[in-house]
């Protein structure tokens, strides 16, 4: 297993290594910027990846001037169908991320047919490498 695939580091630490509260931490979770991962016991743990999208999205705030809900919809923009084999255009075309383009589909109350019984954790679309300087690639839909 890749080390930034481990998930090895606990809420105070995260929020230590981004000189961040864990209270932001847990706001970005609330919000679906973030999927947590926890123990048996209900403790928040983080991967190596975890600690990089969060970077992300603190660099797309401060840097790039985004609110949350303007990073939720740019990631509701992603067009899924590209990146999961499991996600047909059809089905993507009629997806409420998709449509309304207010969440991504892992941040949404109800969850699109094609998704309830997955783990979002393992998305391909949620695990994509983010340029946070440069989010038009992910962003391209070659059917417009």
């Amino acid at each position: 297993m890749n080390q930034k695939d481990r998930f090895i580091y606990p809420i105070g630490v995260v929020a230590s290594i981004l000189e961040i509260s864990v209270h932001t931490i847990r706001l970005y979770e609330r919000e679906g910027l973030l999927l947590v991962r926890r123990t048996d016991t209900g403790r928040r743990i983080f991967s190596g990846k975890d600690i990089e999208r969060l970077h992300c999205i603190r660099k797309m705030i401060q840097e790039k001037g985004l609110n949350i809900q303007g990073i939720k919809h740019l990631l509701a923009m992603i067009p899924c169908w590209r990146y999961n084999p499991a996600c047909s255009l059809k089905a993507y075309r009629v997806c409420p991320a998709y449509q309304q383009s207010v969440a991504p589909c892992w941040a949404l109350p109800e969850k699109p047919e094609i998704c309830v019984r997955a783990d979002c954790y393992t998305c391909p679309v949620y695990n994509l490498p983010i340029d946070c300087d440069n989010l038009k690639p992910l962003l391209h839909d070659d059917n417009y």
